[in-house]
């Protein structure tokens, strides 16, 4: 039995992430591998609840097994050495009030290793074992679990380790068992008294919990102004189809209603098959909310993702779209919008630069430094214009034995204060909203900035006593022009006029600008969180806004999320409607345990509130796939509701990359011959493998030979086939301008490429395909190209598997879309095509120089090519 967690936390008290810690702590490496641990405790989640401690209870379970089966997961791993880390010092630290033993561990840099995450549950071994049950069978102290808490270098962390540490020598490896974070950021939004306290609209009402006066809760409460009537007249702009407005408009009125106590006023659904142009239609909903004026200064909206290169992607397409429709929209500063993250696995470049948080800090600090800000430079401009004397102990100071004049040390003197300034409002208005530095302050820089530009001019005159210009700053009192010229008159007033309108403009800025001075970096950073109207971060990077106040949620790529991932974003304040984006067709979120996968631990909110019947908003026109690609996954998946663009439906959208209807824009390549074989604990299919060479290396002569880039997709569902496939065709760089990118299904969720080509490994006399057969993962699979895709596979056994992968083969015959690997012959006429000189060897297609990729492996046992009515005739059902 697990044991409970004890104490309580008194108020409105955050659950303490050590809550948790400890409940890992009392499991032993044994129980992390007893796939029965949790099998009394763990139950289906179901639809309906009777209450907020219900439904939150339901997923505390599931989630621990979880937590347990990717321990166990990571454990089997440690064999092979490759994730152990070689510990070269462990020393005890003091542990402060807290009285837990902590450590600083540091590890030897042996093949870069470096420490943790932090956060990181890990284990510490005194030997590295050979099989993951060693550890278990000689006992716990063998072995000690540990918190990752702190990471002081690169290879040098802090640990709280779930025993006092008697010999400090005793322990040689560490290894990560458990990215610890997101985890924890979940279970404390599954605390029940802690989420009783905040009573978060959306979960309550999510949980089956009647919500009374929502509009007390977090932000003030408050409506779209002008309604859908406005938001329609601006939507032709921006060359949406009928369904992608539709869904715009059906969100906007739904958050119009969102005060009500039903949860279906509370969620939009909009349901995005692939191509449909979902994240332009996510991009628009975003430009238009942002510009659209409400009851109040602003409507503030947190735009979630899975992971960080998904929500980047948002990110990115939202700053060109309001780039593109700059003039309809009003332009905009970059303060409206801020993004944060892991700027590694976010790809931080370009514009996003301009709206990432930790550049945003970076760029604003001196701007609101005590010492280099704003405000320091306006007290020097007022200094200048008011303090004669400071200002001729400066002139003093700065003159010595260099006779500099008077006028040129006033000239420079501006100059320097006045850049300094300029770059501080520059600064201002492209990373601070205008709301937050308010209109009349805006129009004040700006009026300020004319000024100046206009005194620096006046100083920059020539006159026939220039250095009496100077008198106006440096003398208490304003020369009088006695030397009888009018413009020399002229002049000096306009100068002491200028000088009345800058002291004014300074003092109301002074007064009326409420920015913080301060160069703090946590200061800086809430400044900025609490400034930005849109904020973007993945789903588990919400939990980092607590205490900041939100009016809508919209998360991209729902249905790859957990439910209980989901109630983190959820539980942010003030959160009044939320609009769910995703594709139930597709791939769920990922679950290791089964027995918590049976429990329904990866079913998405999106898919539960479709359950329940909340109506989805179709996006109902893809934009991707050639239409002879798009036939068998709009009949499998979507029932035949997803219509062609236009775009796709145009004679150049058909695209021939090598010659024979082999390689047309979709084909079904049956390779009968070749053989799965097991690759550790995954397959792989070699017969494949080569022909997949053999075809990248026609695709590579035919760009060659045209010089125009291609971008290949081969998508393998098992990571043996994956890694034969990288070992075979070598270096990148050496296929340009063939750009080819092998990877996982799971991998390809969300990309697209020109060509795709799908290797499905599976060839054996049963028909069994394993978890190939899943539905989703065959959509995704069939669903990213878009202009070829060739499926590569054994007809036979895919036929006798019952699954979507026969009726895919029997669609392929039916509409003459079945073809024989004939071992290389038809890239034979295909390279010829290309004008390429070749020599036939065996029977393959050999090239007279050296290739990019070496393609001698052989095939063997693969005949020539044959009709479609032979390949039917040749078909061995199981």
């Amino acid at each position: 039995m697990v044991k409970k967690r004890s104490g309580t936390r008194q108020g409105n008290k955050r659950p303490d992430d050590d809550d948790l810690v400890n409940i890992i702590f009392t499991w032993s490496l044994e129980d992390v591998m007893n796939q029965n641990l949790f099998v009394d405790e763990v139950n289906v989640i179901p639809d309906r609840f009777v209450g907020l401690k219900s439904y939150l209870e339901a997923f505390r379970a599931p989630l621990l097994e979880e937590m347990r089966a990717e321990m166990s997961s990571n454990l089997e791993t440690l064999p092979n050495g490759s994730s152990a880390k070689h510990i070269q010092s462990l020393v005890g630290v003091p542990a402060g009030v807290r009285k837990c033993p902590l450590y600083r561990v540091t590890i030897s840099g042996y093949r870069g290793a470096c420490a943790p995450c932090i956060g990181d549950i890990v284990v510490l071994t005194k030997t590295m074992p050979r099989r993951p049950s060693d550890l278990a069978s000689k006992g716990a102290d063998s072995y000690c679990l540990a918190h990752v808490k702190e990471i002081v270098t690169r290879r040098s962390f802090i640990i709280r380790a779930s025993k006092k540490i008697e010999d400090e020598n005793s322990y040689a490896f560490a290894a990560s068992l458990l990215a610890f974070i997101p985890y924890a950021r979940i279970w404390r939004c599954l605390d029940y008294d802690y989420a009783l306290k905040r009573n978060p609209p959306l979960v309550m009402d999510v949980a089956g919990v009647a919500v009374q006066n929502t509009s007390s809760m977090g932000s003030s409460s408050h409506r779209v102004n002008g309604g859908t009537d406005e938001l329609v007249s601006r939507l032709p702009a921006f060359g949406l189809n009928e369904s992608q407005a539709g869904a715009i408009q059906s969100c906007v009125s739904a958050m119009q209603g969102s005060g009500g106590s039903s949860s279906t006023s509370r969620f939009s659904l909009i349901w995005g098959p692939p191509g449909t142009g979902k994240t332009k239609t996510i991009s628009v909903l975003l430009l238009l909310l942002m510009t659209t004026s409400t009851n109040r200064s602003r409507y503030r909206v947190l735009t979630c993702a899975p992971t960080n290169t998904a929500i980047s992607q948002v990110a990115s397409r939202l700053l060109a779209l309001r780039k593109q429709h700059s003039a309809a929209v009003g332009g905009g500063c970059h303060g409206d919008l801020l993004l944060f993250g892991n700027k590694e696995k976010m790809g931080i470049d370009g514009d996003l630069k301009e709206i990432f948080l930790d550049n945003r800090v970076k760029i604003l600090r001196k701007c609101l430094s005590p010492a280099t800000g704003w405000k320091q430079c306006l007290r020097s401009l007022e200094a200048f214009l008011c303090f004669p004397s400071v200002l001729r102990l400066q002139y003093a100071a700065a003159c010595g034995e260099t006779g500099l004049q008077e006028s040129s040390f006033v000239r420079s003197k501006f100059h320097d204060i006045f850049q300094k300034l300029s770059r501080c409002f520059h600064t201002i208005m492209a990373h601070i909203p205008k709301s937050v530095i308010l209109e009349k302050n805006y129009k004040n820089i700006v009026l300020l900035t004319t000024i100046l530009e206009n005194f620096s001019k006046l100083l920059g005159k020539s006159t026939p006593r220039s250095e009496v210009l100077a008198d106006i700053l440096l003398r208490e009192k304003d020369p009088d022009g006695s030397d009888g010229r009018v413009e020399y008159s002229e002049l000096i007033a306009n100068l002491r006029q200028s000088k009345t309108q800058i002291l004014g403009v300074i003092r109301a800025l002074l007064l009326g600008m409420k920015l913080p001075v301060t160069s703090f970096h946590l200061k800086i950073k809430k400044f900025c969180l609490q400034s930005a109207s849109l904020i973007f971060c993945t789903v588990s990077g919400s939990a980092k806004l607590h205490g900041q106040n939100m009016d809508l949620l919209l998360i991209d790529e729902a249905a790859q999320l957990k439910e209980c991932e989901s109630l983190v974003p959820l539980q942010v304040s003030g959160l009044k409607h939320a609009v769910l984006i995703g594709d139930e067709c597709q791939l769920p979120a990922t679950v290791k345990s089964k027995a918590a996968d049976s429990a329904l631990l990866g079913r998405s909110l999106f898919e539960r509130l479709t359950i329940l019947g909340h109506q989805k908003h179709l996006l109902n026109m893809q934009y991707r796939m050639h239409p002879s690609i798009s036939i068998f996954p709009n009949l499998s998946f979507y029932d035949q509701r997803i219509l062609d663009g236009p775009n796709v439906i145009q004679v150049r959208h058909e695209r021939s990359f090598l010659k024979g209807a082999m390689f047309g824009p979709y084909s079904f390549i049956n390779i009968e011959n070749g053989r799965e074989d097991h690759h550790g604990r995954s397959k792989r299919n070699m017969a494949e493998v080569t022909a997949i060479k053999k075809i990248l290396y026609g695709l590579y002569q035919a760009c060659v030979g045209t010089g125009e880039g291609v971008s290949v997709g081969v998508i393998c569902p098992y990571a043996a086939q994956v890694e034969a496939i990288h070992s075979v065709i070598g270096d990148a760089s050496a296929r340009r301008p063939l750009d080819v990118r092998v990877n996982s299904v799971d991998g390809f969720q969300g990309s697209e490429e020109d060509i795709i080509i799908l290797s499905t490994v599976r060839s054996n006399s049963t028909g069994a395909i394993g978890f190939l057969s899943n539905r989703r993962r065959a959509n995704v699979a069939l669903t990213r190209a878009r202009h070829c895709l060739w499926v590569l596979g054994d007809a036979a056994t895919l036929l006798g598997s019952g699954s979507v992968w026969g009726e895919l083969v029997r669609d392929a015959v039916d509409r003459r879309c079945f073809y024989d690997w004939d071992g290389g012959a038809s890239l034979l006429r295909a390279a010829r095509w290309c004008g390429q000189e070749y020599q036939v060897a065996g029977g393959a297609a050999e090239p007279s120089t050296a290739p990019a990729f070496d393609t001698s492996l052989g095939v063997p046992g693969l005949s020539g090519g044959a009709d479609i009515c032979d390949a039917l005739a040749s078909l061995q059902l199981a």
